[in-house]
């Protein structure tokens, strides 16, 4: 390797270094809170008592109560606020009769850390479905009763209209809300626009990505909509800003088929009545200082949103019931999918989606015969070869004859080395005197472009991978640490290092000859991946290093054929019959 090969080399450790440097001051680890006393329940904001990972409540759907003896630091006092539980085979949810909604789901299939179980609006100052006034996040108290399996919330407004609020589990991570107002007057009345609370998506991880904590809705004419944690910081480019940090977003006002709270790998999902549409989402962006390792610094952050009505209208004596669904689980494709009003849409796959679909799909199936997705992708990797072995084989075959034109390319260099237009196109008269194509061989990598930028972009949800080993990787979702260089605190991640090894082999077996700074520096490019891809998702190194590993042994097997000969191509005989006027 010459001079400039190891200043890019050099460059690009640096980087490394760097990158890994930024990531553990903003992102890594911080000292945590000190450990609370036993027995001490933990407190979440607002005063409110987070819930224990007990047995409480009964299984099997049925609703258990759970009194309550903590008071809400509220403007207004509320009474001592009531618990109960209904759980299945794939949730546990907790129901608070302070805004008679639900305080927080936990997902029995799925863990956060080691055994520690996952909770969906484990920190939120607000539980989901909490219903209040267009202006104010204030907390009612509701009265509590159960009623076989369900879980039945009540209040009185102050315009008289009963508000009955009716909870049951559907299938899987389902939540059916039945929402009744009652007008006992024999006056109509009218329920002003309102809001009700989605949650708070929240980070598992604090090197979780921030942009995969958003917002989603789906507007009745078929448009996504987003607003993610990065929409909060400030705007500018180059040092220029020209917007600074917001505290509040709002999206367009249009009637929305659903509306979407989420993290990297779950979300939370309210589905209205068809004839009940929300036509707007408000998103804030909060900070959660009692987030595991936020006892000092930038404490994690979490985004949280209101979907908001319209008014209702109650004439005299009359009720009125709507039916919400709300999905709390895992982003799987398949589950999103049969919840309808194009909800799989919240996996935003994007222009990507045509590439992202099938793979998701190809990877599941694959699953049901391979029982290890670590095997599945080398698995998956081999038969995408197997379809594109010929097309490598061909673009191998265009490098031969690109290697056979080599002495007569170097004398057009020789020749016209002080006219470097003159010498293009003399080249270009050469493949074309000879047929050949001097980009065949990039054809098999621009076909495999797609695939690769799919697999990244479904790896940004794809729960399926999460907590799946292979080898030393104990999680193919997150980077494949062994070991951590104490004093710099930089992690050894092998896969990636093999990854860029193996195309650095690949790119000087398929360019040997190379003698020019360019080329030779080209064969090192892919050190510069080592950057980008150092502490991604150990599935994207293991596919594109077995990807890797498959077109060396192809191109090894290719270039041991002899180089071919080439002759002229026959110009075509001109036509003696001529156009007359």
């Amino acid at each position: 390797m010459d001079r400039k090969g190891w200043i890019g080399l050099i460059l690009c450790v640096i980087g490394l270094f760097a990158w890994q440097w930024y990531v553990i001051t903003h992102y890594g680890p911080r000292p945590t809170q000190s450990a609370r006393k036993p027995g001490q329940a933990a407190q979440g904001p607002a005063g409110i008592q987070l819930p224990h990972t007990g047995s409480e409540g009964a299984a099997n759907g049925a609703a258990g109560v759970i009194g309550s003896r903590e008071s809400f630091s509220a403007p207004e006092a509320l009474p001592p606020e009531q618990r109960a539980v209904l759980e299945n085979a794939k949730i546990k949810v907790l129901f608070t009769s302070w805004g008679g909604a639900i305080r927080s789901v936990e997902l029995k299939n799925h863990r956060a850390h080691g055994d520690e179980p996952l909770v969906l609006n484990r920190f939120g100052r607000e539980p989901v479905m909490n219903l209040a006034g267009e202006e104010g996040d204030s907390l009612a108290a509701y009265q509590f009763r159960a009623e076989g399996r369900d879980v039945v919330f009540s209040r009185t407004l102050p315009s008289g209209v009963e508000l009955r609020r009716r909870y049951w589990l559907g299938e899987g991570y389902e939540i059916r809300l039945e929402q009744q107002w009652v007008n006992p007057a024999t006056r109509e009345t009218v329920f002003p626009r309102w809001k009700l609370c989605l949650g708070l998506a929240e980070p598992i991880h604090r090197q979780d990505p921030p942009a995969t904590i958003a917002a989603n809705w789906f507007s009745a004419q078929g448009k996504l909509g987003r607003i993610s944690l990065p929409d909060f910081g400030p705007a500018g480019i180059l040092g220029i800003q020209w917007r600074g940090p917001r505290s509040l977003i709002d999206s367009p006002k249009e009637p929305m088929r659903w509306v979407a709270v989420k993290s990297q790998f779950f979300t939370t999902v309210l589905l209205p009545p068809g004839t009940l549409l929300p036509d707007r989402l408000v998103c804030v962006r909060e900070p959660l200082p009692d987030f595991p390792g936020s006892g000092s610094g930038q404490p994690a952050a979490g985004l949280k949103a209101w979907a908001y009505f319209p008014e209702v209208v109650l004439p005299p004596g009359s009720a009125l019931a709507t039916t919400f669904t709300v999905y709390a689980g895992p982003k799987e494709y398949s589950l999103l999918k049969n919840l309808g009003s194009g909800s799989d849409r919240i996996l935003d796959y994007g222009f990507w989606g045509w590439v992202v679909k099938p793979l998701v799909w190809c990877m599941v199936h694959l699953h049901r015969i391979i029982p290890n997705y670590g095997l599945v992708i080398i698995v998956f990797t081999l038969c995408i070869k197997a379809v594109f072995w010929p097309l490598q084989s061909a673009a191998n075959r265009h490098m031969k004859e690109m290697q056979a034109l080599s002495p007569r390319m170097k004398e057009l260099q020789a020749k016209y080395k002080d006219q470097p237009d003159k010498m293009q196109a003399e080249m270009m008269k050469l493949y074309r005197e000879f047929g050949v194509n001097p980009l065949g061989g990039c054809l098999p990598v621009a076909v495999q472009v797609p695939i690769f930028i799919g697999f990244y972009t479904m790896l940004q949800s794809a729960v399926e991978l999460r907590h799946q080993s292979f080898l030393w990787i104990h999680d193919l979702t997150r980077p494949d640490t062994v070991a951590t260089v104490p004093v710099l605190g930089l992690d050894i991640n092998p896969l990636p290092l093999i990854m860029v090894g193996t195309q650095i082999i690949l790119a000087r077996m398929t360019s040997p000859a190379a003698e020019n700074p360019q080329t030779r520096m080209m064969q090192w490019m892919p050190v510069f991946f080592l950057v980008f891809f150092y502490n991604f998702a150990a599935a994207l190194p293991l596919y594109w290093t077995v990807n890797n590993l498959v077109s060396i042994a192809q191109t090894y097997w290719n270039l041991k054929k002899p180089v071919p000969t080439l002759h002229r191509v026959k110009k075509p005989k001109a036509s003696g019959l001529s156009l007359r006027k």
